[in-house]
């Protein structure tokens, strides 16, 4: 949950997923602050406090389509 607070200044909490704008009880639609309380949270082969690691099998991507590009020495 989000907690935002309207330019009227009511607060009220949304979910992460809202799918349509939110409105305060007295009809005000303008949001003045965002407050997630809490830290993001990433999930790969990153370390940190906002992270949980997770090792992930290297990929291959292929941007050249006519074959793999020579650096020039």
């Amino acid at each position: 949950m989000i907690a935002i607070t309207y330019k009227c200044g009511h607060t009220a909490m949304v979910g992460d997923n809202v799918s349509a704008s939110p409105v305060c009880a007295c009809g005000e639609r303008q949001v003045t602050m965002v407050n997630p309380r809490r830290m993001p949270r990433f999930t790969g082969t990153v370390l940190g406090p906002c992270a949980d690691y997770k090792a992930l099998e290297p990929g291959t991507v292929d941007v050249a389509p006519s074959g793999p590009l020579k650096l020039k020495e």
